[in-house]
């Protein structure tokens, strides 16, 4: 490094103490300084009268405060630009599948979706509602009526099945159909609930299926509940407004006797 340096150096420091000079020159007299002992130390040899160690320090750090801060700023930018670009091709994406989707299945709100339940459950309540729930307050229970409605068929029902259950009294009987769906139908009341046993052959063409006797299954449609079993050839289902317990101890005790009554129908069929 020569004097020649030193001296173009020294000619420029006014201006770039005064931050005067345009950005490239600024940076060859940062160089310079940081290099040259001579003219970062000596204040008589480098300076000039004017020149204090004190100033050329101030200028430095004033300097790498700048470069720090562009730096600070260029990756600020840098990271904002990469966030955006994810984000926008995250949305893309997302808008893109969304095209592909059936529209259908879009603009369908979720409150709309049918509720989990197996038709013939569904059924069953749907038929507890028109039919079970339509008898005035005060019906009562006929013998000879319910037994001429229920059919000879299942008649002997109403001696199978005990009249009362815990506060529940049978007032009706009869055979009913709800979408082309055909059931022996008894219907219980007491406690301000209406309690519904439907009996359904479950398969018209006489081929048995599985029996699960002893298995209850439970299900919810709208504020009903529905306690269900199978037998080979029949589906027998407990349908109330009672809370879920309730109406499975309910079924638990209607259902060994209507169990019993039809196994022997279906073994003196078979």
């Amino acid at each position: 490094m020569g004097e020649s340096d030193c001296q173009t150096i020294r000619e420029r420091l006014d201006l770039y103490l005064d931050n005067e000079l345009l950005v490239e020159t600024n940076q060859s007299v940062l160089d310079h300084i940081s290099s040259c002992p001579t003219c970062a130390g000596e204040d008589d040899e480098c300076k000039g009268e004017d020149f204090t160690r004190r100033r050329i320090q101030l200028a430095l750090e004033r300097e790498r405060r700048t470069h720090i801060t562009a730096s600070i700023r260029w990756a600020v930018l840098a990271a904002s630009l990469i966030l955006a670009t994810v984000i926008g091709l995250a949305y893309w994406r997302i808008g893109g599948t969304s095209r592909q989707m059936n529209p259908s299945a879009i603009s369908t709100p979720i409150s709309q979706q049918p509720p989990l339940i197996a038709a013939v459950d569904r059924d069953a309540v749907e038929n507890h509602q028109v039919c079970a729930l339509s008898y005035p307050p005060g019906w009562t229970f006929d013998r000879q009526r319910v037994a001429r409605d229920l059919t000879p068929r299942f008649a002997p029902l109403i001696d199978a099945v005990d009249r009362k259950h815990a506060s529940y009294e049978l007032v009706e009987g009869h055979i009913c159909s709800y979408q082309q769906r055909q059931y022996a139908h008894l219907i219980f009341r007491g406690n301000g609930h209406t309690v519904s046993v439907f009996i359904e052959n479950d398969a018209p063409g006489g081929k048995r299926k599985s029996s699960r006797p002893l298995e209850i299954d439970q299900a919810t449609y709208e504020t009903y509940q529905v306690a269900s079993v199978d037998t080979g050839l029949h589906h027998i289902f407990v349908v109330s407004d009672l809370p879920g317990v309730q109406n499975r101890a309910l079924a638990n005790q209607l259902f060994p006797a209507t169990l019993g009554f039809i196994q022997k129908l279906e073994l003196n069929a078979g």
